[in-house]
C-alpha cells in the first residue's frame, strides 16, 4: 500500500494557511477602551500642547466638558476622540473617531 503524500501535503498546506489567517486577525482586534477622551488644545491645533481628559461614557459628556474647558481658555479649539491610545510610531494619541460638533 502506498503512503497518500498528496493529500496529506494539501491538508498540511490548508492546515498552516488557516492557522496564519488566524493568528493575524486575533492580532488585528481593537484593544482600546470604549470610551471618549476630550482634547482642548490650549496653544491651538499646530502647536503640539493640549489638555486631556478620558473615560466618558458618551460624545454628550465629552463635549460638554471640552466646551467648558475650551470657554475658560478663552474658546480655543477642542475634540473629542473614540477609543484613543498613545501611537509610539508618531510619539501622539491616535483615536478610531474624532469629533467636534456644536
Amino acid at each position: 500500500m502506498k503512503f497518500p503524500v498528496v493529500p496529506v501535503f494539501v491538508l498540511i498546506l490548508f492546515t498552516c494557511f488557516a492557522s496564519a489567517i488566524w493568528f493575524i486577525s486575533s492580532g488585528e482586534k481593537d484593544t482600546r477602551p470604549e470610551t471618549w477622551s476630550s482634547f482642548i488644545y490650549t496653544h491651538g491645533y499646530d502647536s503640539g500642547k493640549y489638555k486631556k481628559m478620558d473615560n466618558f461614557d458618551s460624545y454628550e459628556a465629552c463635549r460638554d466638558y471640552a466646551k467648558e474647558q475650551s470657554s475658560f481658555y478663552d474658546n480655543v479649539p477642542w475634540e473629542c476622540g473614540l477609543k484613543c491610545g498613545f501611537d509610539s510610531r508618531k510619539q501622539g494619541f491616535q483615536c478610531q473617531e474624532m469629533r467636534n460638533e456644536q
